[in-house]
């Protein structure tokens, strides 16, 4: 009996032997055969802390092998809703790299979020099977900080053929709110400057820009952002050199970008509001012409060599100088209606677009000029000049309303009593100019008007500010001036250019060609000795040295020939002389019609030929030649052939 005993216990525990070192032989649960590869994931870079709908993502990171045979490591980076890896996680991308036993390789992955992610928080996580290809169980690296995926980013341009670098998607501009507070002897805006843009959303969006701030060709910026709101809450922001290159020179726009806490859902309105200080930004044009916020001197008495007066701001914005002084989607077809708050010394003066609401006088030496313009305006037509000026404000009646028009006149205090007699004599024609373009066009589109006249040394031009009318002077010592041709050039901008404005820079023929031809009508009519615009259409025709190789309609892809006289100015009003030749009558209702239905909006040079045909009157042949005629005249560079005779056969 004892004897039987010890022999069960010999068994037993010869039994446990052998399973013990079969323990010891074979491999753990989950572990690597002998001779297997042993692969996982040990490093995995952070990730952005903003992923996008629709964007790309680049993950990095590094796998190992800790076996004794190289194997194929297939990484699959995924989004998670948790911490821990759970099933339905949204995929991004994978790769495969090939791993040597008991060495490392790093990875990358060039991953896609797709448009269907739902925005919130998400863990990345990259995972790989520890046997290599598919096989062994998986073993996955956390990312150390969670990622916010939400709705996609706007573009940062709108494709404009000359200008690429402006515009910017996602949004629709609604309304600005300009606060300036501007020292005229620093040339710097103070602490209170700020810009509100109300604005919706025209898609799903997570992140957009705003055109803000230039870059010299130096390198050097100007003004200092120091914060953003999105609908009161805080936002990351960014400033970035937008992109292609300005070609030519020139300043170089930028983009202010901005991300806000939450995304905003297409068709909802949310606020931006940017803080700012610092010396807002003259542009240097690809033409080497200046714009955008300019300080106005002069020569004291207006004689060279005499020292320089500066008093104040010269502000004007075509084409892309707006984005010198604030925050905006700079391009013409985003217009919004503006408040304009220019905060300056007491004993200066500031312009805003549209009417005048009131000036508060601060009680710390400073006044608020506040300004409001409630019909839509592109950015580029905007203002904010301000200085030593004499202001006044009048009225005008336009005759077929018999509306009363205020007008908004400020003339530059340092004018001689000649300059200031010869500048009040030619604007007291305003109202004349008004009707004479109202029996033509339709009514005046705005509801006030008025002039600014300032001294401003080496500006050289008139622009068509919208309800202002700006007039810098002589370009070398800037006296200032203002001559009847030029008030009424820019006057009917206020109908074609301001009212129906192109929606391209590459259309600016239709801009200037309107005005231009009606200074043309103007001064035959004021003047009866003056050339007709049949008289002008055929000398400017039959001059050997006007140049014709320049297509109106692309400017030879070159923003440096955007006021390019002759193709610009002039073949875009002789275009419509040659129209209004052709078509007779119908011309004055082809202006109107324009108006009608393009009125507080943009336009195409393709819509407008369409309309030209269509209100034309004519059918056949001659409605098929007609379609040749603005295919020569604006499409083509060569000196067309098809001219207003050829419809008289």
């Amino acid at each position: 009996m004892a004897r039987s005993g010890l022999v069960r216990r010999s068994l037993v525990a010869g039994v446990a032997l052998v399973i013990g070192m079969a323990l010891l032989v074979a491999p753990a649960s989950g572990a690597p055969k002998k001779g297997k590869a042993n692969l996982r994931v040990t490093a995995l870079t952070a990730p952005p802390e903003v992923l996008f709908q629709a964007s790309g993502v680049r993950v990095r990171g590094k796998v190992a092998n800790r076996g004794k045979r190289a194997g194929r490591a297939k990484l699959v980076a995924t989004l998670n809703s948790s911490k821990r890896p759970r099933p339905g996680a949204v995929r991004l991308g994978t790769t495969r790299v090939r791993v040597p036993a008991k060495r490392k390789r790093n990875f990358r992955i060039d991953a896609n979020v797709r448009r269907s992610v739902t925005p919130g928080r998400y863990w990345l996580v990259v995972c790989v099977k520890g046997r290599g290809g598919n096989k062994g169980p998986r073993k996955c690296k956390l990312a150390k900080r969670a990622v916010r995926v939400t709705f996609p980013a706007g573009s940062r341009s709108l494709g404009d053929e000359l200008f690429p670098q402006i515009g910017n998607g996602g949004s629709d501009a609604k309304h600005y709110t300009l606060s300036l507070v501007y020292d005229p002897d620093q040339n710097a805006f103070e602490e209170g400057t700020e810009t509100e843009l109300v604005a919706e959303a025209t898609q799903d969006l997570g992140r957009f820009s705003l055109d803000f701030d230039v870059q010299d060709p130096d390198g050097a910026r100007s003004l200092e952002v120091t914060e953003v709101l999105v609908d009161g809450q805080p936002a990351e922001f960014s400033r970035t050199v937008a992109r292609p290159p300005l070609p030519g020179g020139g300043s170089q726009p930028m983009k202010l970008v901005v991300t806000p806490r939450e995304g905003i859902p297409s068709g909802e309105e949310f606020t931006v509001l940017v803080r700012y200080e610092g010396t807002p930004a003259e542009v240097i044009d690809p033409d080497g012409s200046s714009e955008g916020w300019i300080r106005a001197c002069y020569l004291e008495d207006f004689t060279p060599g005499n020292p320089e007066v500066c008093d104040g701001a010269f502000v004007v914005g075509e084409p892309i100088g707006a984005q010198g002084w604030f925050p905006s989607n700079n391009f013409p077809t985003d217009k919004a209606t503006f408040d304009t708050n220019i905060t300056v010394p007491d004993d200066r003066e500031a312009f805003g677009v549209g009417e005048l609401v009131e000036v508060l006088d601060n009680g710390d030496g400073t006044s608020t000029w506040r300004w409001s313009e409630d019909d839509p305006t592109a950015t580029y037509l905007t203002t904010a000049t301000n200085g030593d000026f004499i202001f006044s404000e009048e009225s005008i009646t336009e005759e077929g309303t018999m509306r009363e028009l205020p007008q908004y006149v400020g003339i530059d205090a340092a004018a001689t009593p000649g300059q200031l007699d010869t500048i009040t004599t030619n604007l007291g024609r305003t109202e004349e100019m008004v009707n004479f373009l109202a029996e033509l066009y339709g009514p005046y589109p705005f509801d006030s008007g008025g002039a600014v006249a300032d001294a401003a040394r080496g500006v050289g031009y008139a622009l068509e500010v919208q309800t202002k009318p700006h007039y810098s002077g002589g370009f070398s010592a800037g006296a200032p001036s203002v001559n009847q041709g030029t008030l009424l050039h820019e006057i009917a901008h206020q109908w074609f250019g301001n009212a129906v404005t192109l929606a391209n820079w590459n259309d600016i023929w239709f801009n200037e060609g309107w005005a231009e031809w009606s200074t043309w009508s103007w001064e035959s009519n004021d003047d009866p000795s003056a050339p007709t615009p049949a008289e002008r259409f055929q000398e400017e025709y039959d001059n050997p040295d006007n140049d014709w190789s320049i297509v109106p309609t692309e400017l030879d892809n070159d923003p440096a020939n955007l006021f390019e006289h002759f193709p610009t100015y002039v073949r875009g009003a002789m275009t419509l002389e040659g129209y209004r030749q052709i078509v007779g009558e119908q011309f004055v209702v082809f202006a109107r019609e324009l108006q009608n239905r393009f009125a507080y909006g943009n336009v195409t040079t393709e819509q407008v030929v369409d309309l030209a045909v269509e209100v034309s009157s004519l059918s056949g042949e001659d409605r098929e030649l007609l379609e040749q005629y603005f295919q020569q005249w604006l499409y083509e560079g060569e000196k067309p052939t098809i001219l207003p005779d050829d419809f008289n056969d």
